[in-house]
């Protein structure tokens, strides 16, 4: 049945970015045991193939990475670890497919044992080197506590100022007190950030981050001549909220202490418990238990769709809302300054039901005959704001169940109340599966639809999860669509007419950060993350466990891609010059930019030598032209050309957001600020680093904003310029 298809979280991976920043994790188990084993780890070539021009090819990891005793292929012993802690070895990498001995890089050993950084400068850094139990504690469910804890044992804690996050609630509230450096006087708004929080229930970890419930975050940025900020001191300047996103999904969990609805990621409930047993509930910060049996899981998940939406992915404010977003159901509103949970919002669409899947009614049959779950719809987590009309462009989907074909309805939407101002629906012939992200420009609209297909009957008989399901053709040529906006007048339809660009070379696109009309050439540009062309045949591979494990999954570069409308053919695809090597994630550009040629990209970056690695910088990327490209480059080389700040090999970045200073000059990409939220794996805390974009980012932060605990690896967030959220920039 085509019509499961419409459950998936299409093609996200947040890792990276995914949301992370992208990585096909595997079971921390099976990887490393009590005693790291090797068993099963086996290195495979790349495919000899050729690629289209514009194209790189993911290198086989290089010979020089295995070690000597091990030819590809073949399995190695155990190294010898110099801690009993199972996970405190380099984290496997791209290039490094093998977690490797701390010996290997002593000023890591030297920093783990003394429980410091290591003393290294940002030459040194770039190369993806970090501590897997360091990356481990950035999935850490948020508060730190994986113990059952009742209402009265969290609210005496909180009377005896022990627990500074509520670990049922996710609620904290507190004026931020330690900062390095200086808040700038016109960094003046609020920041909002959503991401995977809560990792489970009652003890039992969810299988997959990806499946944790939604915690936003909230970041005020006080005037400084405000009553609420001291004269001298500046005590108050920054002042830190948070809480979970209360969906149902995580209500009937609470009430019921085990998982009630499938997880789009492989959490699920458990059948026949007295014959199969309990879950072991071993913790929310220990590996998560190993899959029931098969009998179990059918006998709990068969015919069931009802996938969990966590709204865990973005945050955006427009319009007097604040809105957590997950892409394959509706948005939960929350109030703008505690963060509490108001319910789902159906925005102006009547098809965005509770309990609707996003697919649409079987043509041909009565309305009483229809199945009541479907004619629903469901809203994108990447909506996109239009600088120049300050309209917030978002689309929904709803799968075809007769013909395997889309549905997307745009809508655009002004910041006065929220209010409709165009809305159009177009079919997408031949896609089962929503695109994640969009682009914008000026008069067009851009779905790029990834090489992926699913095994229906292995979800429907309930044995696996909606996206283990997922069948990936890394070498598969793809398509996009171009649509005209809703708003643009017949004329202009006449030069932006719907089309699909078929034959676009293989590559697997992440996220966008802007496109563009050329003026010289009318081609429509875009640049996005993604992967090159390779030999995977699973979009999550041996994703799962407790934490991204990269070895298996390809760099993630910025990539350039030209659509020719006249011709409807896609012109040119490539790494963007002068950004080779250079693996990031979550591209942004300034926001007056999302839809004009800009002159620069940032980025979280994960190292500078084209290798696969958890993210531990922020890069300024040349665009269009802008820098010399590096194409001499081989795997393991050093791209030393790309202004980078390196925060640590023991500290983990976020996605960064690019801030207009108050009162700029919009036309200037340097007028504004680029944040960035990190977490110290020595300190266990988190920190918001702040960089003034008229320095160079290697000149490092002019402020860093320490908070009280430590968060989750987030995702995607926004800013708003003021309480009155009526509108913000996002990425």
């Amino acid at each position: 049945m085509k019509i499961l298809y419409s459950l998936l979280l299409s093609t996200n991976l947040r890792a990276s970015a995914f949301q992370i920043p992208r990585g096909l994790a595997h079971d921390a188990r099976s990887r490393v045991p009590t005693r790291l084993t090797a068993e099963n780890d086996t290195v495979e070539s790349s495919s000899s193939s050729s690629s289209p021009v514009g194209i790189m090819d993911v290198p086989p990891p290089p010979s020089d990475s295995l070690p000597q005793s091990q030819a590809p292929g073949e399995t190695m012993p155990s190294p010898t670890l110099i801690d009993p802690q199972p996970h405190a070895v380099i984290g496997s990498t791209h290039l490094h497919p093998l977690p490797r001995d701390m010996n290997a890089i002593p000023s890591l050993r030297e920093a783990y044992l003394s429980h410091t950084h290591p003393r290294e400068s940002q030459d040194e850094l770039g190369r993806g080197h970090f501590l897997f139990l360091d990356w481990r504690k950035a999935w850490y469910t948020y508060g730190q506590c994986d113990k059952n804890l009742s209402r009265e044992d969290c609210d005496k804690r909180k009377r005896e100022g022990s627990l500074i996050v509520d670990p049922l609630t996710g609620e904290a509230d507190y004026d931020v007190e330690e900062i390095e450096g200086e808040v700038p006087d016109d960094l003046v708004g609020i920041l909002y950030r959503n991401g995977p929080g809560k990792f489970g229930i009652d003890g039992d970890r969810v299988a997959h981050i990806l499946d944790a419930d939604g915690l936003v975050l909230r970041l005020e940025f006080r005037d400084p001549n405000s009553d609420r900020v001291g004269a001298k001191s500046r005590s108050g300047r920054v002042h830190f909220t948070s809480r979970f996103v209360e969906t149902e999904g995580f209500k009937e969990e609470r009430e019921t202490k085990y998982f009630t609805k499938r997880g789009t990621f492989g959490t699920a409930p458990r059948g026949l418990r007295p014959i199969f047993g309990e879950p072991k509930r071993n913790g929310l910060n220990s590996d998560p238990e190993p899959k029931p049996p098969i009998l179990s899981r059918m006998a709990a998940n068969a015919f069931r769709v009802d996938i969990k939406n966590t709204a865990n992915t973005q945050v955006i404010a427009f319009g007097g809302k604040v809105l957590a977003l997950w892409e394959a159901g509706m948005p939960y509103r929350l109030d703008p300054v505690t963060l509490e949970t108001i319910g789902v919002d159906p925005l102006t669409n009547p098809n965005m039901k509770p309990g609707k899947l996003p697919v649409a009614t079987m043509p041909g049959i009565p309305t009483e005959f229809q199945p009541e779950i479907l004619g629903g719809e469901a809203h994108t987590a990447h909506p996109k704001m239009c600088p120049r009309t300050n309209h917030l462009v978002g689309w929904t989907w709803a799968q075809q169940s007769a013909d395997g074909s889309m549905l997307v309805t745009f809508t655009e939407y002004e910041p006065d109340g929220f209010t409709e101002v165009a809305s159009e629906t177009h079919k997408m012939e031949g896609v089962a599966l929503a695109p994640h992200d969009m682009v914008l420009t000026e008069h067009a609209i851009l779905l790029k639809v990834n090489a992926l297909t699913m095994d229906q009957a292995a979800f429907l008989s309930g044995a696996k999860g909606p996206a283990e399901c997922l069948g990936m053709d890394g070498r598969a040529p793809v398509r996009v669509f171009v649509f005209p906006r809703p708003t643009l007048s017949e004329e202009e339809r006449r030069n932006f007419p719907s089309y699909v660009v078929n034959d676009v070379p293989a590559c697997f696109s992440i996220h966008f950060s802007h496109g563009y009309e050329d003026e010289t050439t009318g081609n429509i540009v875009s640049y996005f993350s993604g992967w090159p062309p390779n030999d995977s045949k699973t979009f999550l591979g041996a994703w799962g466990g407790f934490a991204p494990d990269y070895h298996q999954i390809s760099p993630t570069f910025l990539w350039r891609m030209e659509i020719d409308p006249a011709t409807q053919q896609c012109v040119d695809l490539r790494v963007s010059p002068g950004a080779e090597n250079m693996c990031i994630e979550h591209p942004v550009v300034h926001p007056n930019f999302a839809t004009r040629q800009a002159t620069y990209a940032y980025a979280q970056c994960c190292n500078a030598v084209g290798d696969s690695s958890a993210p531990m910088g922020y890069a300024r990327l040349r665009l269009d032209g802008g820098a010399s490209p590096q194409i001499h480059l081989k795997p393991g080389e050093k791209n030393e050309e790309v202004d980078v700040y390196w925060i640590g090999s023991r500290r983990f970045a976020g996605e960064p957001l690019v801030v207009p200073k108050k009162n700029c000059n919009l036309d200037r990409e340097e007028d504004a600020y680029l944040l960035g939220l990190v977490y110290d794996a020595v300190k266990d805390r988190s920190a918001l680093m702040v960089f003034d974009l008229e320095r160079e980012l290697k000149a490092g932060p002019v402020a860093t904003i320490w908070l009280k605990s430590a968060l989750p690896h987030g995702l995607h967030g926004c800013f708003s310029p003021d309480s009155s959220v009526k509108t913000s920039c996002f990425c």
